[in-house]
C-alpha cells in the first residue's frame, strides 16, 4: 500500500508539472472538468445514491454548473468573484469547523441524501472556480498551492507514522493524530516559506507577514477539507471515496484538502499579494 501510494504520488507530481508547462488553457480546463466529474461521481456515492444513473446525473449537473461558472469568469469580473468566493470560504468553512466539533462531541450523523448532495455542490463548485482562477493568475501560484497542500498531507502522514499516539478527532477521522497534524502544519509552513524565497518581487517584511498569514489560513483550510471528507465517509461507513488512485483511494481522497484550501488561498493571495 505504501509503495503504491508513493508511485501514484510521483505520477501525479509529473502530471501536475506537465500540465503547468506543456498544456494549453483548453486542455487544463478539460482536465479540471474531468477531475470535477470524477469527484462528483464519488461524492454522490458517499451521499448514499445507489443507482449509477443518479450518480452520473449529479456529476453531469456539477459540470454543467461549472460551465456557467467559467462563462462568468471574464477578466473584468475576476476581482468581484474572488471577493465573493472569499466571503463564502470564511462563512462556509467556519461553519464546517463548528459542525466537525459538534460531530466529535456526539452529534448524530447526517444521512439525508439531498442534504449531502447540496453539501457536495457547496464544496466542489467553489473549488473548481477557485482552481481555474488560480491557474489563470499564472502557473506559479497554482504550483505553490499544490506543493503546500501536498506538504500538509505528506508531513502529516510521516509524522503520524513516527510519533502518532494521541488521536486528533477520533470520531471524524480515526487515523489522524495530534502529532500528524502538528508535523503536517509545520512541514507545510516550512515548504511554503522556502517557496516564498523564489518570489523576488515580494521579498519584504510586509509581504513576508502577508504570505505567512496566507499560508496559515490555507493550511488550516486544507486540514478542514480533509476532515470534512472523512466525516462524510463516516456517515456512510465508507473507507475510501473510490479506487481510481492506487494507494490513495479515489479522486476525492486526493483533492479533499484542495477543495477547502483553493478558495482560501485565492482570497488571501488576491487580498495581500494582488494576484
Amino acid at each position: 500500500m505504501f509503495k503504491a501510494r508513493i508511485l501514484t504520488s510521483i505520477g501525479l507530481i509529473f502530471g501536475v508539472f506537465g500540465l503547468t508547462h506543456f498544456a494549453s488553457n483548453l486542455v487544463v480546463v478539460a482536465v479540471f472538468t474531468g477531475v470535477l466529474f470524477l469527484s462528483g461521481l464519488e461524492w454522490a456515492a458517499m451521499a448514499g445514491l445507489q443507482l449509477f444513473r443518479t450518480r452520473l446525473a449529479f456529476a453531469v449537473l456539477l459540470c454543467v454548473l461549472s460551465c456557467f461558472g467559467i462563462y462568468g469568469l471574464s477578466p473584468g469580473f475576476d476581482s468581484a468573484i474572488q471577493y465573493w468566493l472569499g466571503v463564502y470560504c470564511l462563512l462556509f468553512w467556519g461553519s464546517i469547523s463548528i459542525w466537525i466539533c459538534y460531530y466529535q462531541m456526539g452529534a448524530p450523523a447526517v444521512k439525508n441524501q439531498l442534504v449531502l448532495c447540496c453539501l457536495g455542490m457547496l464544496v466542489l463548485l467553489p473549488f473548481f472556480l477557485s482552481i481555474v482562477l488560480i491557474w489563470r493568475s499564472g502557473p506559479i501560484g497554482f504550483l505553490t498551492l499544490i506543493l503546500v497542500v501536498s506538504a500538509v498531507d505528506v508531513f502529516a502522514f510521516l509524522g503520524g507514522r513516527k510519533w502518532g499516539k494521541s488521536k486528533f478527532v477520533s470520531l471524524v477521522s480515526p487515523g489522524k493524530t495530534w502529532a500528524g497534524v502538528k508535523v503536517g502544519f509545520l512541514g507545510a509552513l516550512i515548504v511554503g516559506n522556502l517557496l516564498y524565497l523564489s518570489f523576488e518581487e515580494f521579498l519584504s517584511l510586509k509581504f513576508f507577514l502577508y504570505w505567512n498569514l496566507t499560508l496559515i489560513s490555507t493550511i488550516f483550510a486544507a486540514i478542514l477539507g480533509d476532515l470534512l471528507e472523512s466525516m462524510v465517509k463516516r456517515f456512510g461507513n465508507i473507507k475510501n471515496s473510490g479506487v481510481v488512485l492506487p494507494g490513495h483511494g479515489g479522486v476525492l481522497d486526493r483533492i479533499d484538502s484542495l477543495c477547502a484550501a483553493a478558495p482560501v488561498f485565492l482570497f488571501f493571495n488576491s487580498m495581500f499579494l494582488g494576484s
